[in-house]
């Protein structure tokens, strides 16, 4: 049951559903700005966009929705426009998106955050754990091997697919 889910039950509003899957969904269109930025080009087949680690060719890494720091302002943004329902499940939504991210993904502590990022000009080799970074390849890289060989259980193949 997603975050979403759990808000359109409490609600009964069909509207907070959408909200919360929006904020936790539609955080994730900058990637696009990124994958254009290194490919010069966007490609509709979802795998090979999926499967693009597009910072290790730009050397960048901007992903300028992902950041801690929104998380008030959408929550001032909703509350005033709609109200404390609205507000918390937007503001929700984007922390769990932001929050499995950065416990997934191989950003340093303070990575999801735009500022850290823009201070560091958004080189990737300075926003990267480079030591989790090689981890998270090679285990990628093993369960590839296993999905080439057949042997790739349905977890892996989530895995390899969503991270």
């Amino acid at each position: 049951m997603g975050l979403g889910t759990l808000f359109w039950a409490r609600s009964r509003d069909i509207w907070t559903l959408v909200i919360s899957l929006l904020f936790g969904v539609l955080v994730d269109l900058d990637h696009l700005f990124d994958y254009f930025y290194a490919e010069r080009r966007l490609t509709f087949d979802l795998h090979e966009f999926l499967g693009t680690r597009y910072w290790k060719k730009s050397g960048r890494l901007f992903v300028l929705f992902h950041g801690f720091e929104y998380l008030p302002l959408v929550y001032l943004l909703w509350q005033g426009l709609k109200g404390r329902r609205w507000a918390v499940a937007a503001t929700s939504a984007m922390s769990v998106h932001l929050l499995a991210d950065h416990l997934l993904n191989e950003l340093r502590p303070l990575g999801y955050f735009v500022l850290y990022r823009l201070a560091h000009g958004f080189r990737a080799a300075d926003i990267l754990d480079l030591p989790k970074s090689r981890r998270l390849e090679a285990a990628r890289a093993q369960r590839e091997a296993q999905g080439r060989a057949g042997h790739l259980t349905l977890r892996g193949r989530l895995i390899n697919f969503f991270v």
